[in-house]
């Protein structure tokens, strides 16, 4: 019989179908001889005991031929062998072996005895249906294997006169078609099997492939934001510090203000979102007060409130949660910063309520409202249901996209119930915890007015550094600048000064966190070493537990607190 064509399988089907054929058939060897023990054993009464223990040894070194030849000619057994080369072994392995037995089977036939052809009958045929699940990794195997070990056998009962042997034989020969038929149907399931496997390995290979491309592109968003907003913020740093240097208080400067506001805002929310999205922003939660929070962004939002006519309350609470206050806060203000702009008329409440083992955090407004089917909308970047003109002053529909990134990097769910025209609630499902001893109040900086001391600025960018030349001069400092590090080396070695700014990203091989790091060696009675820099990156996030560090475009009143709190706390007695 002819073993039927078959398409070849692909190499990495190929290969897994000869490592699985290989380990199975080393699991037989055992089995192989306790069957030929066992037979030795049943036909121990019609043959002499050497005959037999000869066999029992030949078949043992049919099994075990490859490694004491490799022993004798001392080779390796360690080289790798190819799945083509793994496949000849196995064919010849397995024509020797079912040709040792086709032949014993000849050799041992004895048709006076009433018992012993079933006896080869019984194992000849055990063996050859328990090699079908081996072989069937390899097809071209069974094919040589189950005629070489069943065919003589057969042929041999065949030619016997009496009508028993002839109808074992005969049998034989019907168990030989039909274990090729099973066999074939087997090894095209299983290699239907190998082959579906390994596609679907291949599927989550393509879909980590994409996986890591779509982070690869992610973080060259996040590198180009980066690098977009330090570029951006230069000219905004300049335009800021030179308005604050400017008399008077004409409506065009204070139009250019605004202008310079709402693009500091949209540039802010940006690059907000790019650290979330790139997991530059981590958390830190700790137990937080509610209540001096809600009443610091009150007190803050006060005044736009009141503005509109609207009455802005707090519900007063004495809940603790665990959160990161900082991030939390800015949920918070953002939100708060909707409500007041989507309300015309009443006000909006701050609260906190129980919420079974934890607490819900609202903002209540009795704004215009959000329908029903918007709510999901809302979310997304850059949509805003009642600002069709692209009102800058009404927001940029990045506030709710940023609320909801921090609520899922804190772990805080965000709810929504609204009405149309009667208002809105959003809610925060924060983790309670237990009161701790609140953080000591940070001082306040004095009143407005002029301050005392030297300060070196390292800046890159002429306009930026003029400007902040400029806007210090005028709060009575003296000043020294420099363009790049080698200049405010010199500087700190030959002047003492009382604080040194400088940016991030400065011109040669050294950066702005060098020479922050060796002005504090170099002048050890520094009182503030600070970063100003319009970067976004993890390692300013670094820098920032060794320094201060203001974001470009740096709000002048920012930077005199700033200063004000350092020279005036570290101002010796």
């Amino acid at each position: 019989m002819k073993a039927p064509d078959a398409a070849a399988p692909s190499d990495r089907v190929f290969a897994d179908s000869i490592g699985s054929l290989s380990r199975a058939l080393r699991g037989s060897v055992v089995s192989n001889l306790v069957a030929a023990a066992l037979l030795a054993w049943a036909m121990h009464g019609g043959h002499p005991a050497g005959v037999l223990a000869a066999w029992l040894g030949g078949l043992a070194l049919v099994h075990t031929w490859r490694p004491l030849l490799r022993a004798v000619l001392r080779q390796s057994s360690s080289e790798p062998l190819t799945a083509a080369r793994k496949a000849r072994r196995v064919e010849v392995d397995a024509l020797i072996l079912a040709a040792y037995w086709g032949a014993s089977s000849v050799m041992f036939f004895h048709p006076g005895s009433s018992l012993e052809p079933f006896y080869w009958a019984l194992v000849l045929g055990g063996t050859a249906a328990g090699s079908i699940g081996a072989h069937a990794h390899h097809p071209r195997v069974m094919w040589i294997f189950l005629p070489t070990l069943i065919a003589p056998f057969a042929l041999r009962a065949l030619l016997e006169p009496d009508s028993d042997s002839r109808f074992l034989g005969a049998g034989m020969l019907l168990l030989l078609v039909y274990l090729l038929y099973y066999g074939k149907q087997h090894a095209r399931t299983l290699q239907r099997m190998i082959a579906l496997r390994h596609e679907n390995s291949a599927l989550v290979e393509e879909l980590q492939s994409q996986a890591h491309a779509l982070r690869e592109a992610n973080a060259a968003k996040s590198r180009f934001f980066a690098a977009a907003s330090h570029d951006l913020r230069q000219p905004l740093q300049a335009m800021g510090l030179y308005l604050s240097v400017l008399q008077g208080d004409g409506p065009t400067l204070a139009r250019m203000g605004e202008c310079m506001d709402s693009l500091d805002r949209l540039l802010a929310q940006v690059m907000d979102l790019s650290r979330l999205d790139s997991g530059q922003t981590t958390a830190h939660p700790e137990p937080v007060a509610l209540q001096p929070l809600l009443q610091r962004l009150a007190d803050t939002y006060e005044a736009a409130a009141r503005k509109k006519g609207l009455q802005l309350r707090v519900h007063p609470t004495t809940a603790w949660a665990q959160s990161d206050p900082l991030l939390l806060e800015r949920v918070l203000a953002n939100l708060l910063t909707n409500a007041i702009r989507y309300t015309e008329h009443g006000g909006v409440l701050l609260g906190v309520r129980r919420a079974g083992a934890g607490l819900r955090l609202c903002v209540v407004d009795t704004g215009i409202g959000i329908p029903n089917e918007a709510y999901e909308a809302v979310f997304e970047e850059f949509v805003q249901l009642n600002n069709a003109e692209r009102n800058p002053e009404r927001g940029h529909g990045l506030g709710l996209p940023t609320v909801r990134r921090i609520a899922a990097l804190l772990g805080h769910p965000v709810g929504l119930r609204s009405r149309v025209g009667r208002g809105s609630v959003f809610a925060l499902d924060l983790p309670s915890a237990k009161p701790s001893d609140a953080p000591a109040p940070r001082a306040q900086p004095a009143a407005a007015g002029r301050l005392q001391g030297r300060v070196l600025v390292v800046e890159d960018n002429s306009l930026v550094r003029d400007a902040l030349l400029t806007l210090l001069e005028g709060w009575g400092l003296e000043v020294t600048t420099a363009p790049d590090a080698p200049g405010a080396l010199l500087a700190l070695r030959t002047t003492a000064f009382d604080a040194v700014l400088s940016d991030w990203r400065l011109p040669g091989a050294e950066d702005g966190l060098a020479v922050l790091r060796q002005a504090g060696v170099l002048q050890p009675g520094l009182k503030l070493a600070a970063m100003i820099t319009g970067e976004d990156t993890q390692r300013m996030a670094e820098a920032q537990q060794d320094f201060p560090v203001l974001r470009k475009p740096v709000r002048p009143l920012r930077l005199r607190a700033l200063l004000e709190r350092y020279l005036r706390e570290h101002k010796a007695p």
